[in-house]
């Protein structure tokens, strides 16, 4: 007994050593370097080393020491540090065996272990003849090895082993203290961080560079609509083909590993008001996180999320002030007051005297769409545009851009139920806008569906702005061209086409003969057919541009 409180009180000391060293931060090499110590100390050792795994656990690095001759240690780290899984016997060492198999290894004499294990051939350089090798168990695998070396050969009882067992598990539990701390502090470096990212208004790009930039490791932001908003890091580029999160009922708002065709990600959806709005992606060689790096990501969703929200309100309030700017240019102010206008599209970035084409939206519960309509435009056109509800319909400001009608049909596939969409004559001043708004409001009520772009109907645009009665061209158009329509569908007689094209050519038979490949006598004939079907001398100015109307308003709705 009195041989065992002393004993006892020396390894209380030696574990509150250990203990204050880790509270007081220091460094973990610090830490090792004073259980190598220790382990001489205590256990007797003349020598001594702590090997840590390297992430793979590939390697064994000697990251603490005591006695060891720099000449030794250069030699031992020949490969910078000792192979865990060596390709042959010469290269394998009594602490890699007790990593790999995970118990202590006891070497009696060295001598006679050379042959099995090829590191001990440098015994010699240290001038060592026995060593016990003990794995550092952490949470189900070792973590690295205690090593402990005697000058002569030396047969370590229970009790030597099981101090040295002991010795190592409160090495684990100290390495782990201490990286639990430093990965705390570095959460909290990295917060921080974070905070002042967006204290100075980085913006998204900034925060998506940063985390790509702490976790070594490409990131990426893809909104609910599949919509890439930031990204950073190589990998970050091919996020098209990122697979695709099905809906999963029960995982709620988790972040999820994912592996798919190759792919070794992490995802953490961005939540919005109890809405998930967006995911961010963190993929590459560092993409698996542990506990620590997995909260900091899911700490960057949070501020990516209130970075949306900021965004998406701003985006509103620009959104009801343009909408209250075009629906004062509809009302005619800009007859009024242009210069005020003028001002106000300036500080919303829109040049009210560049814009050329007003365009309309019609359909039942329109009204409720305003929003994505001109999101959908904006991005379908790649260009700042103004919308606003008005009347019963969706109105857009939208500059001069190539390829309008089929930019409006894409934006078209991705609203609900029958829409009529209308691109006014052309804008060219401010003033116009107003009259190309009626001239739109005016086609879109001859139509149930589809677009009509009035770009090129120059007499039907002038009498559409001037607020003909809709009914009236309807009417026009069923009483001048259906009858001649109804002929030839009965009996294709190409009325219609001699029609158009007898117009086109300024009213002249022979050119009408030529651009149709018939004789003259057929035109004539047809011209004859078709004053009997519309009861009207085609001979009379007021005739032919009653059926030049008639058939822009046919041409409308039926195209």
């Amino acid at each position: 007994m009195t041989m065992i409180v002393p004993v006892l009180r020396t390894w209380m000391r030696a574990v509150s050593e250990i203990s204050r060293a880790v509270n007081v931060a220091e460094p973990l090499e610090d830490i090792l370097m004073r259980v190598a110590e220790l382990a001489r100390d205590l256990i007797g050792f003349d020598f001594c080393a702590v090997m840590l795994a390297d992430p793979a656990a590939d390697r064994l690095d000697i990251t603490g020491w005591a006695g060891l001759s720099k000449d030794y240690l250069t030699r031992l780290r020949n490969d910078s540090s000792l192979c865990i899984h060596p390709d042959s016997a010469d290269a394998d060492s009594p602490a890699a065996q007790a990593f790999r198999e995970a118990h202590t290894i006891a070497i009696p004499d060295v001598r006679r272990d050379t042959e099995v294990y090829g590191r001990l051939s440098l015994s010699s350089l240290q001038g060592y003849h026995s060593l016990v090798a003990t794995p550092l168990k952490g949470a189900g695998k070792p973590i690295g090895v205690l090593v402990g070396y005697s000058a002569a050969p030396r047969r370590y009882g229970n009790a030597d082993l099981e101090l040295t067992e002991l010795l190592a598990e409160q090495t684990v539990t100290a390495i782990h203290a201490a990286q639990f701390r430093a990965r705390r502090e570095w959460a909290e470096e990295q917060h921080h961080r974070l905070m002042q990212l967006v204290l100075d208004e980085a913006g998204l790009a900034g925060l998506v560079d940063a985390l790509a930039d702490v976790l070594t490791a490409s990131v990426a932001v893809i909104d609910t609509e599949d919509r890439l908003l930031a990204a950073a890091g190589e990998r970050a580029a091919g996020w098209q083909a990122l697979p695709r999160l099905p809906a999963a009922p029960g995982l709620g708002y988790a972040t999820r590993h994912i592996e798919d065709e190759g792919h070794d990600a992490w995802v953490t959806p961005v939540v919005i008001c109890g809405e998930v709005a967006a995911s961010l992606w963190v993929l590459g060689d560092q993409a698996v996180p542990d506990t620590t790096r997995r909260r900091l990501v899911e700490q960057f969703a949070l501020v990516v999320g209130i970075e949306m929200l900021t965004v998406r309100h701003a985006l509103e309030i620009e959104e009801r002030l343009s909408g209250d700017l075009l629906s004062d240019v509809l009302r005619g102010e800009s007859l009024t007051r242009p210069r005020v206008l003028r001002q106000r599209g300036t500080a919303l970035g829109f040049d009210l005297d560049h814009a050329r084409n007003v365009v309309l939206f019609a359909g039942e519960g329109i009204q409720d769409h305003v929003a994505a309509i001109a999101r959908y435009t904006r991005n379908a056109v790649r260009a700042k545009v103004l919308a606003t509800s008005y009347g019963d319909d969706v109105v857009l400001l939208v500059p001069e851009v190539r390829g309008l009608p089929g930019a409006l049909d894409r934006v078209r596939q991705q609203l609900p139920g029958p829409l009529v969409t209308v691109i006014s004559p052309p804008v060219e001043r401010l003033g116009d806008i107003h009259s190309a708004y009626r001239a739109a409001s005016g086609a879109a009520r001859l139509r149930t569906g589809g677009l009509v772009d009035l770009r090129d109907l120059s007499v039907l645009g002038l009498l559409l702005m001037a607020d003909t009665p809709s009914v009236y061209l309807q009417r026009l158009a069923g009483q001048l061209i259906a009858p001649i329509a109804e002929q030839d569908e009965r009996r294709d007689a190409q009325l219609l086409a001699t029609l158009r094209a007898w117009l086109h050519s300024g009213f002249s038979v022979a050119q009408t003969a030529t651009a149709l490949t018939v004789h003259v006598n057929t035109v004539g004939q047809r011209l004859t057919r078709i004053e009997k079907l519309t009861a009207q001398d085609l001979k009379l100015a007021d005739t032919r541009l009653d059926l030049q109307l008639a058939l822009h308003v046919w041409d409308i709705l039926h195209s």
